[in-house]
């Protein structure tokens, strides 16, 4: 009993930890200690470190509980993802006109695929991210998300070949920002491709049953 608990109290930190990370190099200038610390204003580093962190703290409970840990991990990571591709979807859905220009500002699409693409994307995230959540089918969901994902850092490293200043477009559509802002959507992408990839090990099943 005692080592259950003291596993989901580090399985806890590490999904805290995890988080935080991810809000350090999403959003900057909302979640940044590195500003605190008079460090590099998008505290990239901060970001990873937390990350890192979280990985480790992972260790101590799986070597506790490890049925425990990797049911609730698989748990937090199919919410999470699922949840972020959910909320990610909204913008996009809401405004498929400035996703669109968005898209063009790529310059990677041809023109005549722009709108379709803008229109059928934010479906497919929204739908696979519930469906990652709510159905049995956590290994199909997750190959095409990482397609998504595999799609997304295509996308950003062609900005950033063309060095254009430019927002991914994930949560919001603001149009062109900075080259700053692309190099740290390809970091975030780059993490989460590890937690999403993972759950191709799991077998599928209904969330939270045994």
């Amino acid at each position: 009993m005692k080592t259950a608990i003291a596993s989901v109290i580090c399985l806890l930190l590490a999904t805290v930890s995890f988080v935080l990370g991810v809000l350090e190099i999403s959003f900057p200038d909302i979640f940044s200690l590195a500003d605190k610390f008079n460090a590099w204003k998008y505290g990239l580093h901060i970001g990873i470190a937390e990350t890192l962190l979280s990985a480790l703290l992972i260790v101590p409970a799986w070597k506790m509980n490890r049925a425990l840990t990797e049911r609730l991990l698989e748990g937090l990571i199919r919410i999470g993802i699922g949840g972020m591709f959910i909320f990610a979807s909204y913008f996009k859905i809401a405004d498929p006109k400035g996703f669109a220009v968005l898209i063009a500002q790529y310059q990677f699409l041809p023109h005549n695929l722009i709108n379709l693409w803008a229109l059928v994307l934010p479906q497919v995230e929204f739908w696979f991210g519930l469906a990652l959540i709510i159905t049995p089918y956590v290994r199909e969901c997750t190959l095409v998300i990482l397609a998504m994902f595999a799609s997304f850092i295509i996308a950003l490293v062609w900005a950033l070949a063309l060095d254009l200043g430019i927002t991914c477009g994930c949560f919001q559509i603001d149009g062109a920002q900075s080259k700053s802002e692309a190099w740290t959507a390809l970091v975030r992408d780059l993490v989460l491709l590890v937690p999403t990839t993972w759950l191709l090990t799991r077998s599928n099943k209904i969330l939270f049953r045994s």
